[in-house]
């Protein structure tokens, strides 16, 4: 009797309104998505409603309640204002339909949802993030959904915690539910993956300055800690947070890293330059011992034409002397240019830590003290 009805429409009410009754609803994150700011939910929610015809006398028909397919009446088809893919599906082929005409039923939703999880503290982040679960209605004529409790399943997922789920209307109005769900990302993996590293290569740049200038290891060993960082960004593309509103600071840190790492190297080749040559504009190398020696070969050659045979021997012992007091000369001259170059690189060895200590206070003070608003019911404005 109750199929013959083909009861496939929703329940007429002189009030034009329709009460869908949601007595509690379980959620569970299934998957948070940094990189295209959406994550996705399986939320099981329970249904009951009344249809009038689909009531029955028990004193005809001596039945309490009775179960019917679902394909064969009316079903509510829930909708999520802000999703961007979902998925009903019914928890059984079939219901239960009671004798004063209330159904229940069961329905199982997987929805992906846009939400700009703020990620601004990354990789201590934590935000809201709205499910706008709804029915149709129209000026004030339609259905709509009176919400019991809600309770979470496996709130933790990959990097992700659910710490806490709740039910709001927004503006008191009752076409307006949604879930209000508060994400707080597990910050160890991240942390040891992309901040760790980067902390670690700068404390080997600043340990580089134990390096002596005059030696050629500092400045191969400052371009092997730029060509590390830059290949890990690379290899570590991927697991950085997409931008936003509120861009990620994580990514103004890895940028301050790399410039501070390739300043460090361009300093350091600087006064390795300073040091050999005692300037900083293009000048030929130092002369090497075996050039001095040749000036003065080249020097005494012409006066040896004119001087006596018998002075060979006091023309050679000038030679010499002459030799090892140019030596003396520029051994002085390049120890004078080694400790102003020393000198320099320590003042710049303690700009550098200043920087470096400044740098870490502000960038604690935006990662914990500061904060970056988002609102995330702007789909409804």
């Amino acid at each position: 009797m109750l199929i013959a009805k083909e009861a496939r429409s929703p329940p007429q009410s002189p009030r034009c309104i329709s009460i869908i009754s949601v007595p509690s609803i379980v959620y569970e994150t299934l998957s948070v998505d940094t990189k295209n700011l959406r994550f996705e939910s399986r939320l099981e929610v329970p249904l009951s409603w009344e249809d009038p015809d689909l009531s029955w006398n028990t004193s005809v028909y001596h039945h309490d309640m009775v179960v019917l397919p679902v394909s064969k009446i009316w079903t509510p088809e829930l909708h999520v204002t802000n999703g961007v893919q979902t998925t009903i599906k019914h928890s059984n082929k079939d219901l239960l339909v009671h004798s004063n005409g209330t159904i229940e039923h069961m329905v199982i939703m997987n929805t992906v949802v846009g939400c700009e999880v703020n990620l601004y503290n990354y990789p201590f982040a934590s935000d809201f993030c709205a499910i706008a679960l709804n029915v149709w209605a129209i000026s004030g004529c339609g259905m709509f959904l009176d919400f019991g409790n809600v309770s979470t399943t496996s709130a933790n997922r990959g990097d992700w915690l659910t710490e806490e789920v709740e039910l709001n209307a927004k503006g008191g109005r009752d076409d307006r539910n949604y879930l209000w769900v508060l994400l707080k990302m597990r910050s160890e993996n991240p942390f040891l993956s992309l901040v760790l590293p980067s902390i670690l290569i700068i404390l080997a740049d600043v340990g580089s300055f134990a390096l002596p200038l005059g030696e050629s290891k500092r400045i191969p060993f400052k371009v092997k800690l730029v060509l590390s960082f830059i290949m890990f960004l690379n290899i570590l593309k991927d697991l950085l947070p997409g931008g936003g509103q509120c861009s990620p600071i994580i990514r103004k840190h890895f940028c301050f890293c790399l410039v501070i790492l390739v300043l460090s190297t361009l300093q350091s080749m600087v006064l390795t330059r300073l040091a050999k040559c005692g300037t900083l504009w293009p000048c030929s190398l130092s002369k090497s011992k075996d050039s001095l020696l040749k000036d003065t070969d080249n020097e005494e050659e012409s006066k040896s034409d004119i001087k006596a045979s018998e002075e060979e021997k006091n023309t050679a012992l000038q030679k010499v002397v002459k030799f090892l007091n140019k030596m003396a000369a520029q051994d002085q001259k390049n120890a004078i240019h080694h400790r102003f170059a020393n000198k320099v690189d320590l003042i710049c060895f303690c700009i550098y830590l200043t920087v470096l200590i400044v740098y870490a206070v502000v960038i604690l003070y935006f990662s914990f003290g500061s904060q970056c608003k988002i609102n995330q019911l702007d789909f409804w404005s």
